[in-house]
């Protein structure tokens, strides 16, 4: 009998007080077999880091002088473990609570597609457990734009299939120790969002897939950290919008999207300010 991979869950914690106990009470009671837990703390001010130590001493907590963000927050950590002898980053959201058998059903896969790809889960809203956040993820290079697949639907109107799709949300997601090494990790350039696209964009050039795993499961308390759609979200999406667009494409291209993306401004603040 083959022996499963160990797969080491990573938990980015920043002032999480209010969440962090949900998420890793969560993580105790996953059906695997072979999983440890870390948890990065990004500089808390809160009460986050006292109840991980009360409350869950056998997690492995690694505290980082200053809040350094989403990516360097990881790779800090990554650096850090990258020799240990472990197989699988789980990334995993401070605002997420998991289903015990997510690990068992995205490692169930890897005889289907390959230990070498990324996957991810589906991740449905905490606050309204029947409906999508993300089942799967669109993007398009040119001119920035992500989508998630599924998003805001009811999940019992609708059946999202395990399929290869264009991104995994960095909120959940699954990948090899050996990947992120060969990637270097996050990209640093970006403050908050789109590290998790552009990621797996370089992984698709070393001709690496993404897969949306159907049966694994993580209910997400979206945008805890900075308010959903807030001001500083959108602006913050913006720019990171153009420096995904400037290193994935020429100059000229970079022009031609930005000209595109100005145009359709009004159009991305209505969507971000008004639909729900």
């Amino acid at each position: 009998m083959n022996k499963l991979p160990h797969i080491k869950i990573l938990v980015l914690n920043w002032n999480g007080g209010d969440i962090i106990k949900k998420c890793l009470s969560s993580l105790f009671k996953i059906d695997y077999k072979n999983y440890s837990i870390d948890v990065i703390d990004n500089n808390s001010t809160d009460n986050s880091i006292q109840i991980i130590k009360s409350e869950f001493p056998t997690v492995n907590l690694h505290i980082n002088s200053k809040n350094l963000g989403y990516a360097n927050g990881y790779n800090t950590i990554f650096r850090k473990l990258k020799n240990e002898d472990f197989e699988y980053y789980f990334i995993l959201n401070n605002d997420t609570m998991v289903d015990k058998n997510v690990l068992k059903h995205l490692a169930n896969n890897f005889s289907n597609f390959g230990k070498d790809n990324i996957y991810g889960p589906k991740i449905n809203y905490l606050n309204n457990k029947n409906k999508i956040w993300y089942a799967g993820g669109y993007y398009n290079k040119f001119l920035g734009f992500t989508k998630h697949i599924g998003i805001n639907k009811q999940e019992d109107r609708i059946k999202y299939k395990t399929v290869p799709t264009k991104y995994i949300s960095g909120c959940s997601m699954l990948i090899t120790k050996d990947l992120i090494n060969e990637l270097g990790g996050f990209n640093s350039n970006y403050k908050m969002y789109y590290e998790d696209v552009d990621l797996c964009h370089r992984a698709s050039l070393r001709n690496k897939k993404c897969y949306f795993i159907e049966d694994a499961l993580v209910y997400h308390e979206v945008s805890y950290s900075i308010g959903q759609n807030s001001v500083k979200k959108f602006m913050i999406k913006i720019a990171s919008q153009a420096k995904f667009i400037y290193y994935n494409n020429n100059i000229i291209y970079f022009i031609i999207s930005l000209f595109i993306n100005i145009i359709f401004l009004p159009l991305y603040i209505i969507n971000n300010f008004i639909k729900r």
